[in-house]
């Protein structure tokens, strides 16, 4: 039988192993198999990883040690990890979300992943139209900035312009950032190795942070009325499938992808056959609040 997906006896990486759509990967790829080392702040209950990490993405020093347990020659690397911003400050969910990937992609990715290799990022639905000029107007500062403290500084000054942000719009940021980030790496890494990367945006998602995310929306209720046409909401294997395939042989080809596994929903919205809500940028919702 040929191997279509190409995983067996390569080293992969997986952020946020432990739980959700991170286990349902990392379960896959071990079932592919791939020598996966598994990254999250608790052990990753599942059998037949190479090595399971504990590490916090919201401390620089705790990545750092996460690496220097991890091969130089990495073949795939997914970031998964994140949270939602509900019971955070506006810089955790930054830092978690974004600044985290930024520093593990610049500073260690950048020199270990092989050639062909690939890198595949869970982004999120909410952080759609990031493309649009006004949304990129603001995302920019943050994916031009340099070092960890440097984005910090960036978030923080950010954020003094208003006082105050919630974690949840900062979620929202974050999210917006990775997927341009994203973007703006695709011809650097095709020119270093022709490495691919790419970005996933789940829809709501049957995981750890569901409970979260129905908080924020004021209830379980608000959250499944939102299931579009597939009429339930996503499974955390349903995002897991998407990904081992992007990080796959299969997805030879594919690179700078924005995939919204939604169920068609984000496509409803581009035809106009469903309302768009995401069309705005955070400042412009910040300034209203404050006025």
């Amino acid at each position: 039988m040929t191997d279509y997906f190409g995983y067996a006896g390569k080293t992969v990486v997986v952020t946020g192993a432990a739980s959700g759509m991170g286990r349902a990967l990392t379960e896959m790829l071990v079932d592919l198999g791939a020598d996966v080392y598994a990254l999250d702040r608790v052990e990753a209950p599942v059998a037949g990883v190479t090595k399971s990490i504990i590490a916090n993405l919201g401390e620089q020093a705790s990545i750092d040690a996460a690496f220097a347990e991890i091969p130089e020659r990495i073949d795939a690397f997914f970031g998964i990890a994140g949270i939602s911003g509900v019971h955070n400050t506006f810089l955790e969910t930054i830092t978690v979300n974004f600044i985290s990937n930024k520093y593990v992609t610049d500073t260690y990715l950048v020199e270990r992943v092989a050639a062909g290799g690939s890198i595949s990022f869970v982004t999120s639905n909410g952080g759609l139209r990031w493309e649009s000029p006004a949304v990129r107007e603001e995302l920019e500062p943050f994916v031009r900035g340099g070092d960890w403290d440097d984005l910090v500084r960036i978030a923080t000054e950010y954020e003094a312009e208003f006082g105050s942000i919630p974690g949840s719009l900062g979620y929202i940021l974050s999210k917006r950032l990775l997927n341009l980030f994203v973007a703006e790496r695709v011809s650097p890494f095709a020119d270093l190795r022709k490495i691919r990367v790419n970005a996933v945006l789940p829809a709501m998602t049957v995981s750890g942070m569901l409970s979260e995310f129905a908080e924020m929306k004021g209830g379980q209720d608000k959250v499944e009325a939102e299931v579009g046409p597939a009429g339930r909401l996503a499974e955390s294997v349903d995002m897991a499938k998407v990904l081992a395939f992007l990080g796959s042989d299969l997805a030879s080809y594919v690179s700078g992808s924005h995939v919204s596994v939604d169920y068609g929903m984000n496509s409803l919205q581009l035809a106009g056959l469903e309302p768009d809500r995401l069309s705005w940028t955070l400042r412009g919702v910040l300034s209203r609040q404050a006025a």
